[in-house]
């Protein structure tokens, strides 16, 4: 089937006319994690634990038998049943067992990995789908020349999650290449800007273009930050995007929790993917987060602790189902935490000091 573009999808799910089969790939995982979301949310939630069903390719529970099995129950609730396969290069691109010659490749009989598991049960599901289901494949990459891919291609609806485009000759991207890649990072924040609705100095655009070095997901998580942070604001300034910029300064471990208790929302972003870009579990943060609501907030604002720990809750859980990006859920969840500054205590390093 011929690919479609992100506004038709759109149209698909405000409209609820979802396709049987979806193939989503490409290196924009933040966006391809926010389509995901929106088809999951066209399901209501009090039936989505019956309804939903994401899976992760080729893990325990989850082989081609399984995923065909789970598109075929009839929804326990609802007229609609959601299978999302995530990580499905593993059945779209999949490592070769061995060498294929180049008869076996012209025809199409590929030897699947090791891990992926006899796809027939797919391929036949595939072929003639239920008509109550909707079953999403993301893929950070395909193999259109494999067997199963071909088939899955012939098909779903394809919506292709491209990145910033800076390719040139072997050797790396020319001057010209990445000029043409800066000029599509741009145009690509400002039709962001236009779409929330609100403008960007040039300045800012430059800062946002120049931090991502060409990688799609970085710019748009960076965007994301900016747009937490100036929230309620029309117009984003060189400033804004400056005071969210990681850093080079040497990390401190409670500096996430201190900008917090001061109400410094800028601060903690840049804390946290000074965090992340270290290496830091997203569960350890959430954790530590934890002790700071139950035994910092709650004795200097103890009329935030409700909403912080639903805030804490649901980011957990998003998290341990791999609900979205594990930064963003994380950036979001500051965000949340982080309001008027809390009564100043001495700085902390570690869960029993006062």
């Amino acid at each position: 089937m011929p690919n479609l573009d992100i506004t038709a999808l759109r149209t698909h799910i405000k409209q609820g006319t979802l396709a049987p089969v979806y193939l989503f790939h490409g290196e924009d995982a933040t966006l391809a994690s926010a389509m995901v979301d929106a088809i999951e949310a066209t399901i209501d939630p009090a039936d989505r634990p019956f309804a939903v069903h994401r899976v992760y390719a080729a893990e325990e529970g989850s082989q081609p038998v399984d995923i065909a099995a789970s598109c075929r129950s009839l929804p326990m609730l609802g007229d609609r049943r959601i299978v999302i396969v995530m990580r499905a290069e593993k059945f779209l691109k999949p490592k070769r067992a061995g060498k294929a010659t180049e008869d076996d490749e012209e025809a199409g009989d590929d030897e699947p990995s090791s891990d992926s598991g006899d796809l027939t049960p797919l391929e036949e599901y595939v072929a003639s789908p239920s008509s109550f289901a909707c079953l999403v494949f993301v893929a950070s990459g395909i193999d259109r020349g494999r067997r199963f891919t071909k088939k899955v291609c012939e098909k779903a609806q394809i919506v292709e999650f491209g990145g910033i485009r800076a390719e040139g000759a072997r050797g790396g991207p020319s001057a010209s290449d990445i000029s043409a890649a800066q000029r599509e990072a741009a145009t690509f924040v400002q039709a962001e800007m236009v779409r929330e609705g609100r403008t960007i100095e040039p300045g800012a655009v430059k800062i946002l273009v120049e931090r991502a070095g060409g990688e799609i997901s970085k710019l748009r998580g960076d965007l994301e930050r900016l747009l937490l942070f100036t929230q309620g604001r029309p117009s984003i300034t060189t400033s804004d995007a400056d005071d969210i910029a990681t850093g080079s300064a040497q990390l401190d471990d409670w500096g996430l929790t201190n900008a917090i208790e001061a109400g410094d929302a800028a601060k903690a972003l840049r804390e946290v993917a000074l965090r992340c870009d270290r290496g830091d579990s997203p569960h350890g943060m959430v954790g530590q987060l934890r002790w700071w609501v139950s035994n910092k907030l709650v004795n200097g604002a103890p009329e935030r602790v409700k909403d912080a720990l639903g805030a804490l809750l649901r980011t957990d859980l998003a998290l341990k189902s791999s609900g979205g990006d594990d930064r963003v859920l994380l950036e979001r969840l500051v965000v949340e935490l982080t309001g008027r500054p809390v009564a100043a205590r001495q700085s902390y390093g570690g869960y029993g000091r006062r």
